[in-house]
């Protein structure tokens, strides 16, 4: 912890936010999360960094990379079609510091999607992913689209997307 700091830490999920809701959960520390599914203004998460600093005189925010695209969007799309988002972690880093620096707060901003994604495989690992790749391709040869595969109970099915 640092005194008057906020740690943001920027986590998986352009269009979903429950890696960051379950990250949150699982952990003690952190004190606001962000997510896609929920829009929210600028000025009720900097009031919330200023009560939250105040009373424990640090904060950590969990934010999944979709969420906040109402301040950042990019309005572009990628060589896939896919819209290309902008990055709410620095604009939070950046939004928070101008906000603490008069009270001598600063945020600290960590990305560890290179990290998580590099990590080693694991032959569980291995295995499971072929898996799922077997039964995706079983399901396209099927005639299924619009459809991914996925556990539920430990049972690979098909599930609408």
């Amino acid at each position: 912890s640092c005194a008057k700091g906020v740690g943001i830490v920027k986590l998986m999920g352009r269009d979903a936010g429950f890696v960051a809701m379950f990250a949150s959960l699982a952990s003690d520390i952190v004190d606001l999360c962000l997510i896609p599914e929920v829009t929210v203004k600028l000025e009720d998460v900097l009031a919330h960094v200023e009560r939250t600093v105040r009373r424990k005189g640090f904060m950590v925010i969990a934010v999944a990379e979709g969420a906040g695209q109402n301040f950042v969007a990019t309005g572009g799309q990628g060589a896939t079609g896919h819209t290309v988002y902008g990055d709410i972690g620095i604009f939070l880093r950046d939004r928070i510091d101008e906000f603490m620096k008069p009270v001598g707060g600063r945020s600290f901003y960590i990305d560890p999607s290179y990290i998580i994604r590099s990590a080693p495989v694991r032959p569980i690992d291995h295995t499971f992913c072929s898996r799922l790749a077997i039964d995706a391709v079983h399901t396209a040869m099927r005639g299924y689209t619009g459809v991914c595969v996925g556990p539920v109970h430990d049972i690979i099915v098909i599930l609408p997307s």
